[in-house]
């Protein structure tokens, strides 16, 4: 018994300190990427039809779901908000509506978003790529695969995710206004919400939202492109590799988000 005890208690050592070390290699490889990244950025011509195709793949196709996905969570904010302050005041709906969507939701969502949708394609792609040796045929034909594969990921994510955050604020507010203006519940004029809105929402929380937006842009592109090119074995390789990348861009992000608040709070 003391020798299985020593065995299992071995085992969970070893496990635990295998997968300590794989975070902290996954995280050296990823700051590395993303360095070897910012210094092969280049905008010739055909690295702006790079960075274009993948805008497109990055912003304008996220854009149906992004307008879903921020005019029911500005609506539930409101439906809410309203049931709790139905005893107190609801004036407030506009203001807790706008810095929700504008500090928090926006980014946060469209973060999640844009790891769960491109983010995994992205790994799946490098994946499949490094699995069947494409990266080593590209390397062989003098093609720099962080150039060709990687940075346009990166600035396109980049570029995409702080306009994706904007525009999920603007309909946000607009569906928690469409509730305010057609809930009989809510004694509150849609001129009023908006007005209150405007009184507490300041330009700093926009900004703050931006800034989440491009930090959150920049994590969901490198995490999956560091587990992409990582990969090995076969298509149970670029499963896990794809799964890894969208946790660990989940985890990132908020981890990256109670980061920057914090230092907003603390400067603003």
């Amino acid at each position: 018994m003391a020798v299985e005890a020593d065995t299992l208690h071995t085992g969970v050592t070893a496990r635990t300190g295998a997968a300590l070390l794989s975070t902290l290699q996954s995280m050296g490889e990823g700051v590395m990427l993303l360095a070897a990244a910012c210094r092969r950025v280049r905008f010739r011509e055909t690295d702006r039809e790079r960075i274009a195709a993948q805008l497109v793949r990055v912003g304008t196709d996220t854009v149906p779901i992004a307008a879903t996905l921020s005019l029911f969570v500005g609506m539930v904010l409101v439906v809410q908000s309203a049931a709790q302050l139905r005893n107190v005041s609801q004036s407030v709906l506009g203001p807790i509506v706008g810095l929700a969507m504008t500090k928090e939701m926006g980014p946060v969502m469209m973060g999640f978003l844009l790891a769960g949708r491109t983010g995994s394609s992205i790994a799946a792609e490098l994946g499949s790529m490094t699995v069947y040796e494409e990266i080593g045929a590209l390397r062989t034909m003098d093609i720099d695969p962080v150039r060709f594969l990687v940075a346009p990921r990166i600035v396109a994510a980049a570029i995409a995710l702080p306009v994706l955050v904007l525009y999920a604020d603007f309909v946000g507010i607009l569906g928690g206004a469409a509730v305010v203006a057609v809930d009989p519940g809510i004694q509150l004029s849609v001129p009023e919400y908006f007005a209150r809105m405007v009184e507490w929402v300041k330009l700093s929380d926009v900004l703050v939202g931006l800034v989440k937006g491009f930090a959150f842009g920049v994590v969901a592109a490198v995490v999956p492109c560091t587990f992409g090119l990582r990969t090995r074995g076969g298509a149970e390789g670029i499963a896990a590799s794809t799964t890894a990348a969208v946790v660990w861009s989940f985890v990132w992000i908020l981890i990256l988000d109670f980061l920057i608040i914090r230092l907003s709070i603390a400067v603003l």
